[in-house]
């Protein structure tokens, strides 16, 4: 008689097969209800239950103990096959509820994506090598609508000082990180280097790279230049790509306004230096975004405390950090 998969599926229970594998595997009846913590009879009952759905038996009786026909040889096998997959869910589920497990989509700024994130995967795969984690680096407001509509988990970038520049941003939570400074820099060898200061008045005689104009940072920059009295470049290529930006200091003439968790380790390797301001230049605090109406699976949860814990304890890019603050809800 042929049995489809769902008549399959309805008579035969997968504790049937676990009791059954187990009495192949000990070779007696007495010693599988031992392991398995139930009666002789319910044990035999099992065994007959199956026989009477496969019509055929499965074990045959002895003196010193029971072995599987050639049938019950066959479905043993596969019922450990399926143990080992229900074996493997188990650990499945386990490591997704302790968060070591899991797919997290990240979204990030320049800045948090150079410092920050880095460190943070580094302990992140210490305590959950199977947790995977894809990166997706933008602009904030790009970064923040995607967010929203579930493309992303999380996204790390600068908390705006006015939400006023992103009307239709929605519920948001924040946890804040740590803070960022900005730096003008520019190649090895530039004129203002030799000054003790550089005068920002001096600054505007050279050509400049400045972020796109719908980015955080562009925003900084032009509030830096007005407070510094420093009219806005009039020679300047809009920028976002690094890498560009690097090849256009090596002239060394260009200045660049860059966060400096992203000039950092340019500078340390020589490719450019740092222009001495005189003076902090404050870029504002980093933070993790979530959608506020979304569950944070613990996956998420074990990366944003391994960002909280770098910021605690590490300072990329000479950030001044301060330790990350309780979950806050932001309305609009």
């Amino acid at each position: 008689m042929k049995h489809s998969t769902v008549s399959l599926a309805r008579k035969v229970k997968f504790y049937q097969l676990v009791v059954f594998d187990q009495i192949v595997a000990s070779g007696s009846l007495v010693k599988a209800a031992g392991a398995l913590n139930i009666t002789q009879p319910s044990l035999t009952k099992i065994v007959q239950e199956l026989e009477y759905f496969f019509q055929a038996p499965l074990l045959v009786r002895g003196n010193r103990g029971v072995t599987a026909t050639e049938l019950g040889e066959l479905i043993s096998r596969r019922a450990r096959s399926m143990l080992a997959d229900l074996r493997a869910l188990n650990d499945d589920v386990e490591a997704y509820r302790r968060g070591t497990s899991g797919y997290v989509l990240v979204g990030s700024l320049t800045s948090a994506s150079m410092s920050a994130i880095p460190q943070a995967l580094h302990l992140v795969k210490q305590r959950a090598p199977s947790l995977l984690v894809s990166l997706r680096v933008g602009q904030m407001n790009q970064l923040l609508s995607v967010l929203q509509v579930g493309e992303l988990d999380l996204v790390v970038g600068r908390i705006p000082d006015d939400w006023g520049w992103r009307a239709n941003v929605g519920d948001l939570a924040v946890v804040p990180l740590y803070h960022e400074r900005l730096c003008v820099v520019a190649g090895r060898y530039h004129p203002l280097h030799s000054l003790p200061t550089s005068p920002w008045n001096l600054m505007h005689a050279y050509p400049w790279i400045l972020p796109p104009r719908e980015s955080v940072l562009r925003n900084s920059a032009e509030n830096i230049f007005a407070k510094a009295g420093m009219a806005p470049p009039a020679d300047f290529t809009e920028s976002a790509s690094i890498l560009t930006n690097l090849a256009l200091m090596q002239d060394n003439q260009t200045l660049s306004l860059l966060p400096s968790a992203v000039a950092d380790p340019f500078v340390r390797s020589g490719m450019i230096k740092e222009v001495d301001v005189g003076e902090h230049l404050a870029y504002g605090q980093v933070g993790c975004f979530f959608a506020a109406h979304r569950k944070r699976e613990p996956s998420l949860s074990l990366l944003v405390d391994c960002l909280k814990k770098v910021s605690q304890t590490t300072a990329p890019g000479d950030s001044a950090f301060s330790p990350a603050a309780t979950l806050s809800i932001i309305n609009h």
